[in-house]
């Protein structure tokens, strides 16, 4: 039962926080606090993952502005279609540094593979977005449409906006490392 709580509440704080990473324990860890101390970091490191091998190019072709036209009324889409390109694509260092972000950052909400299915995320409605998965990109499948759905979030979902957490360059990273998921 604790566990549970613990992963229900590790989805409210995402839809308080943008998704974000999970608090300590949300994994489970068997460690405990007394006292309101903070746990020990040799027993309660959170269940993370390596960041996984980034690629150099995406796995699958698009222009950089596909379907980008379906977020035209959505906040950023005038300041995003004005950059036109991303900056860092096919920068393989920026590719890695991307994955990185995306373990820290992302994968709460996304799962460590990008499907969707991470703890943080089992609370919110709509799920988030299994970013495999490319014919169901609703506001762009290229580098603009999921640059601006970083930067800028999706108004009504669990996508909160990283405008200010993450600089527009760590953005076209994490940017970068999603177009490796798409299949």
């Amino acid at each position: 039962m604790r566990k549970r709580n613990l992963i229900v509440a590790a989805g409210l704080t995402a839809l308080l926080v943008g998704c974000t990473s999970p608090p300590d324990n949300a994994a489970g860890s068997a460690s405990t606090t007394t006292g309101g101390a903070p746990p020990s970091t040799a027993t309660s490191a959170p269940a993370e993952t390596a960041a996984p091998v980034a690629v150099s190019t995406p796995t699958v072709a698009a222009a950089p502005d596909l379907e980008f036209d379906k977020a035209k009324a959505m906040k950023g889409y005038a300041d995003v279609k004005k950059i036109g390109k991303n900056p860092v694509a096919g920068d393989v260092e920026a590719t890695k540094a991307g994955a990185t972000l995306f373990a820290t950052n992302c994968a709460s909400c996304h799962g460590p593979a990008g499907l969707g299915d991470g703890p943080a995320g089992m609370a919110l409605n709509p799920k988030p977005r299994n970013l495999t998965a490319f014919a169901e990109y609703k506001y762009g499948k290229g580098d603009l449409g999921i640059f601006r759905t970083i930067k800028y979030g999706v108004d009504g979902s669990g996508m909160a906006p990283w405008e200010g957490r993450m600089t527009d360059d760590e953005c076209w990273k994490v940017v970068n490392y999603v177009r490796t998921l798409q299949k």
